[in-house]
């Protein structure tokens, strides 16, 4: 059992605060009047810093056309296709925007290279792309979002705003632990599992306050809308796959280059997605819908994973 637990952390763990903030919301409540979720943030990209591999990634440059359309479909495409298909499902407004706004962000920062490596694809090209997009989102992530949101007529977002604090949230703590790392890379190789265990408990502290802050609400959530919140998330990952699966085609990629653009294009990175959360202004998003907005993007995260993980468990036998 206790191994179970470790293996499935941040899954079981996310369930659980829901489950906790949704009964008994007031020690959220409490905690989300502090500035928590500030330094969870900074918890979480301090530890991705410092388990950052990057020895590999001058191998990938060589495959510039796979390098070249992971970015434009993680960065541009699929933010656009996500947001015009959340804003016309039938469900609530703040199940749309979270859609939304979890379509908007870069691709994963661990479980996509997770998953390469399992469906025996270039984990070098994962590992590039990973640290490109996230990289490159902390620019491009605050526009794309209030350019799609405020021509869609939804939440009027600060981009310049929101850049500074994902800046200083985000990239500052990432740059701190990734210069940290070199004085320590033994140590933390070694140490990965607990501090892989650490980032996804300061992660799962922001959904419990989002919860905990908007559980009178969700008691008046249909069980019926929160199933086609997640038939929702699970057709639009579908789509994202059977997308860039067509576009790598029409680029004849080599297999190995087409599982990790594939697998990296198709999925979204939830620390980010709750990052840029907590940033929206009070003025557009109150707590309350904070909360539920967290739920899709949670919801659309499991539901990546589990379709992701069945498909490079198959890549993976194929190949062997």
């Amino acid at each position: 059992m206790l191994s179970f637990l470790q293996k499935q952390f941040l899954p079981v763990g996310l369930v659980t605060v829901a489950v906790v903030g949704f009964f008994f919301p007031t020690p959220g409540i409490y905690m989300a009047g502090l500035p928590t979720q500030y330094v969870a943030v900074s918890i979480i990209f301090l530890l991705s810093g410092l388990m950052l591999k990057t020895d590999e990634v001058h191998a990938a440059l060589a495959a510039w056309k796979a390098t070249s359309w992971g970015c434009v479909s993680i960065l541009f495409a699929t933010p656009l296709i996500g947001t015009a298909i959340a804003f016309k499902l039938p469900m609530e407004p703040s199940f749309q925007l979270g859609l939304a706004l979890f379509c908007c962000m870069p691709t994963t920062l661990t479980s996509g290279v997770a998953l390469t490596a399992q469906a025996r694809g270039n984990v070098a090209l994962a590992l590039f792309l990973t640290v490109l997009t996230n990289t490159a989102g902390i620019l491009t992530v605050p526009f794309v979002l209030a350019h799609l949101l405020g021509a869609l007529g939804q939440v009027e977002l600060s981009a310049g705003d929101l850049f500074l604090k994902l800046c200083f949230s985000i990239l500052l703590p990432l740059g701190i632990g990734k210069y940290l790392r070199r004085f320590a890379v033994d140590w933390i190789n070694a140490q990965r599992p607990r501090l892989s265990l650490a980032s996804n408990a300061a992660l799962i502290t922001i959904p419990w306050m989002k919860f905990s802050e908007s559980s009178e609400r969700l008691a008046l959530v249909e069980t019926s809308s929160l199933l086609v919140l997640v038939l929702s998330g699970l057709a639009i990952h579908a789509l994202y796959l059977v997308f860039n699966g067509g576009v790598c085609a029409l680029l004849r990629l080599e297999s190995a280059a087409r599982k990790a653009v594939v697998l990296m294009t198709s999925q979204k990175t939830l620390p980010v997605a709750m990052t840029v959360l907590a940033f929206l202004p009070e003025s557009a998003v109150s707590p309350e819908m904070k909360g539920l907005i967290a739920i899709p993007c949670i919801t659309f995260h499991l539901g990546q994973i589990f379709m992701d993980a069945f498909i490079a468990t198959r890549w993976g036998a194929q190949e062997a």
